[in-house]
């Protein structure tokens, strides 16, 4: 069985790249691979960096940066008023597409009926 040779980093290029993590919009698998690194050992290195900042557990951490890096956008009330009208008017129109091609089904099922006495 082959030896594994793992690569060491220095600490200036650690810090660089976490400093390019934080204030980047790419993600970690991006950085790492214009770094030409693992992506899991940016990860590592990242959750932590978070940690130690949050003076919290390892496991905290990562949970942590992970709901910090994508916060959902919180539309505001008027916006989400919005959102529903157009979504109420859209299904207002599909059941009054519906409702005409009900007629108009049942209008040809009678004359057909008619026809074949």
């Amino acid at each position: 069985m082959r030896a594994r040779n793992y690569r060491k980093y220095d600490q200036a290029f650690r810090e660089g790249a976490l400093e390019l993590a934080q204030r980047s919009n790419r993600s970690l698998r991006e950085i790492a691979a214009d770094l030409g690194m693992p992506a899991g050992t940016l990860r590592v290195w990242y959750h932590l960096h978070v940690a130690k900042k949050r003076k919290l557990p390892f496991s905290k951490a990562k949970r942590s940066a992970a709901e910090m890096a994508d916060p959902p956008p919180s539309p505001s009330d008027q916006e989400r008023i919005d959102q529903l009208e157009r979504e109420v008017a859209a299904l207002r129109k599909e059941n009054d597409d519906l409702k005409m091609e009900r007629a108009i089904l049942k209008k040809a099922a009678a004359f057909f009926a008619k026809e074949s006495e």
